[in-house]
């Protein structure tokens, strides 16, 4: 039986996935002021802000040093987690001026979420006064805090574990941390879709186990055996065994994916498309762990941004680096008309490689958005990838109707694609023939489909005579 290795979610909790740089993490909590990362994340706070107008048409405002930045965004958070004009409002505003004029000449790091900046500024509120790091500020279970009580429950909000008498605060403290030494991740999925999809890669024909009593920790050494595990929402998982079940023949595991996404009636866990995001996510050096992702702000849901012009529109977050989330933007711009099959074109290949990659995995969610999922066919099978094989033989498989899908696959090139097409539809045959009812044949479900799908195929030669002979099967 699969556990969570120290994860425990709530009903309607996400989990995210993440590679993260652990020296960095660790470096962070122990030898950097959380006045300092606070400073860091006011500047990047601010950084996404200007960029954020200047995609408005805006007028860009000259930057100040550290803190002449406009910056409302920040200063509506600070005055509702630290009120408005209050005492230790103004402490912890000095302490990040303190070290604002170092923070301006570092690096500042991706913009934090409000969870991990409510996370710093209860540290803060701990010790305005001195340059203490998280190590130093945060208490280990059931000791005290020193946040003013006002601040502790503002924050709690982001963080629950900040108001609970029992909880070990060096958990929430350290996972900031983790969450700003982060390299890649990938957009959180519901807490219930990441155990199935832990059931599928654990079946015999993967044998991939996702979830279970970790080897290794994310936590340090010298904290890890004291923090209990009810209060820890990160875990390490197994990077070498995902890398491996990727570097497999891809006729052979795309029919293996096929075949386990469609036991039992199944096919909406989305396998394929976990995979595909990992692969992503796996460029990326470091430790892959997943979390229980930190809420946002409770009374600002995500802002859909409307389009400017027809001209001029991009997916949000597209200027900060190709996403799930982007692609997903992308895709509900295609479905409602807002963006044109055209344009879209256009604007995924302005964002190279990354677009490419998160608009395959957004492909996959066929059942979605049809025609969004047409258009990413179309474009994933002129970039002349031989990775993009895989996927595009995946939508043939999972789309409704293999004639509309049948296209993207005519125009992809590469000489692999009739191999893998042709592997894939074998995986999809029945294995025995149909028993029969009153002496007539029941129709296989399978087979009716593995028809259809090599029927649409007639229009492209190349592709339909590699298959063809499947019909006599």
């Amino acid at each position: 039986m699969l556990t969570w290795a120290y994860l425990q979610p709530n009903v309607g909790d996400q989990v995210d996935l993440r590679v993260v740089d652990a020296s960095l993490a660790s470096a962070l909590f122990h030898g950097i002021p959380a006045a300092r990362l606070l400073a860091h994340a006011k500047l990047a706070c601010a950084e996404r802000d200007t960029e954020n107008r200047d995609r408005e048409g805006r007028e860009r405002p000259k930057r100040e040093r550290a803190t002449g930045v406009d910056d409302g965004g920040w200063d509506a958070l600070m005055t509702k987690l630290l009120g408005a004009g209050t005492r230790i409002h103004e402490r912890v505003r000095r302490a990040i001026a303190r070290h604002a004029r170092v923070a301006v000449d570092e690096r500042p790091p991706k913009t934090p979420s409000d969870a991990t900046i409510a996370v710093l500024v209860w540290a803060v509120a701990c010790d305005p006064d001195n340059d203490s790091s998280l190590a130093e500020i945060a208490p280990r279970a059931a000791e005290p805090s020193k946040c003013d009580q006002d601040v502790e429950r503002a924050c709690a909000a982001f963080d629950d574990r900040l108001a609970m008498p029992q909880a070990d605060k060096r958990a929430p403290a350290f996972e900031a941390c983790v969450r700003l030494a982060t390299r890649a991740m990938v957009a959180p999925m519901p807490a219930s879709r990441f155990r199935a999809i832990s059931v599928q890669l654990a079946s015999a024909e993967i044998g991939v186990r996702l979830l279970g009593g970790a080897a290794v920790s994310i936590f340090p050494r010298r904290d890890d055996d004291t923090i209990p595990p009810a209060d820890r929402r990160m875990t390490v998982l197994d990077r070498a065994a995902l890398e491996g079940l990727l570097a497999r023949d891809p006729r052979g595991l795309g029919p293996a994916v096929w075949r386990i996404e469609h036991a039992d009636g199944g096919g909406n866990v989305q396998l394929a498309t976990f995979l595909a995001d990992v692969g992503r996510l796996l460029r990326q050096e470091g430790t892959l762990i997943a979390s229980i992702a930190p809420i946002e702000r409770p009374d600002d849901p995500p802002a859909v941004r409307a389009p400017d012009s027809p001209h001029s529109w991009a997916p949000p977050g597209a200027d900060a680096g190709w996403t799930t989330s982007t692609a997903e933007a992308l895709a509900e711009a295609l479905e409602s008309g807002t963006m044109t099959p055209g344009r879209a074109r256009a604007t995924i290949a302005r964002g190279g490689e990354a677009a490419t990659d998160a608009i395959g995995a957004e492909m996959l969610r066929v059942g979605d958005h049809s025609l969004a999922s047409r258009v990413f066919a179309e474009i994933l099978a002129r970039s002349a990838r031989p990775r993009d094989v895989l996927r595009l033989v995946t939508y043939f498989a999972m789309a409704p109707d293999p004639v509309a899908a049948a296209p993207a696959l005519g125009a992809c090139e590469d000489s692999e694609l009739p191999r893998v097409l042709k592997a894939w539809l074998e995986a999809m045959m029945p294995r025995e023939r149909g028993e029969t009812e009153g002496g007539e044949a029941v129709e296989d479900p399978s087979a009716a489909r593995v028809a259809a799908c090599i029927a649409s195929l007639e229009p492209y030669p190349r592709l339909y005579r590699a298959v063809s002979d499947l019909v006599a099967r």
